[in-house]
């Protein structure tokens, strides 16, 4: 089988058990399937390494040690070992003998096969009819590796957004998908959810691109390009109820949550060091304030309820910082907060107009 089949396969198989797009772990993979043809010195393998090579070659047939069950435990024994040391390495060492078995095995499907169970010296090949297994450098093989080459690129544009998991979700518009991806990546990536429904209050359709703030109960919390907070799910209480709902991993954003507690201070004082350049924050907690009836609150019934004030309490669910300030930074209040902080390197308006918000009716 030519060096670039192995390549592929190696590549291809280290990319899809791994459920990885990372360059480096799949071309680890895909160079770890070219050394069980070590012990052949025409071989890539061979060439790199030509002393390893003429020991091998001098002393066992072509397709038989390194291409067997035994190599690769052998493999396996020594580069887990090694990564008992660094475990960082751990995705490398997994390419390494995906890639080095799937290098091995795919020679079985030629026509010389391979000793599977060397030291035995029975082959394994397949099919059983010689004729339908491939030949090096023949039209065959040059067909599949076109194939091969499909696969590839199918795999890793599978990975590169999200995994299989995530696409069997998106296809069939799972909010369980999106909550999944969001706990994989929303630490690290802004999530953009794709919501299709209708408005909770007049059920007119709305269909946009949404930032997903947090989760919340069966649904999400969930930001409009135009800065507007919602909550989309199908459970009562969700201002957009949805009928599918799809999520992509956005450009890379730390998110954080710092607890923060008040005694009689001054809310402003204390939220002002969390207005942060390129950030965006949400506070969520509740408090007890001095002068709850000199809130001025003009809630949409559209949008979710972010403030709510009940005699001198004061509920906060994933509320705009600025909003905060604006309605209660006067106010000397006691309690615990949450502020949730989404570090992108980016600054909001422009983070808006990349959501790419489109509505069939403005909320």
């Amino acid at each position: 089988m030519l060096g670039i089949s192995h390549l592929l396969i190696s590549g291809t198989a280290t990319s899809l058990l791994l459920g990885t797009a990372s360059p480096t772990i799949i071309f680890t993979g895909a160079i770890a399937g070219l050394l069980p043809d070590i012990d052949i010195s025409t071989s890539p393998a061979g060439q790199v390494f030509p002393w390893v090579s003429r020991y091998l070659e001098k002393r066992m047939p072509h397709r038989s040690c390194t291409h067997s069950l035994l190599a690769s435990l052998g493999i396996a024994i020594a580069s887990y070992s090694m990564a008992l040391f660094n475990p960082s390495f751990i995705n490398l060492v997994h390419a390494i003998n995906i890639g080095y078995l799937f290098g091995w095995f795919a020679d079985a499907f030629t026509r010389g096969g391979v000793q599977m169970f060397y030291p035995a010296r029975v082959k394994c090949v397949c099919p059983g009819n010689r004729n339908l297994r491939l030949r090096t450098g023949s039209n065959a093989e040059y067909f599949v590796l076109i194939v091969l080459i499909a696969t590839s690129l199918a795999v890793f544009n599978i990975n590169n957004s999200g995994g299989m998991l995530t696409q069997f979700n998106r296809l069939i518009a799972s909010s369980s998908g999106v909550e999944n991806l969001y706990n994989e990546s929303g630490a690290t990536n802004l999530i953009k959810a794709q919501i299709k429904g209708v408005r909770g209050g007049d059920r007119s359709k709305v269909e946009g691109d949404f930032l997903v703030i947090q989760t919340h109960g069966a649904g999400f919390i969930v930001q409009s390009g135009k800065g507007e907070i919602y909550k989309a799910g199908t459970d009562a209480g969700s201002q957009i109820i949805t009928e599918r709902i799809t999520a992509d991993v956005g450009k890379a954003a730390i998110t954080n949550i710092e607890s923060v507690s008040l005694e009689e201070e001054q809310l402003a004082e204390v939220l002002t060091p969390f207005n942060r350049v390129g950030a965006m924050v949400f506070v969520s907690g509740q408090l007890s304030v001095d002068d709850a009836e000199s809130i001025k609150l003009s809630q949409d019934p559209y949008q979710f309820p972010c403030i709510k004030v009940s005699g001198e309490s004061v509920n906060l669910e994933a509320a705009p910082l600025a909003r905060v300030m604006e309605k209660l930074g006067e106010q000397f209040a006691t309690g615990n907060l949450q502020i949730r902080i989404i570090n992108a390197s980016q600054t909001i308006t422009t983070l808006n107009k990349k959501l790419g918000f489109s509505l069939t009716r403005n909320l």
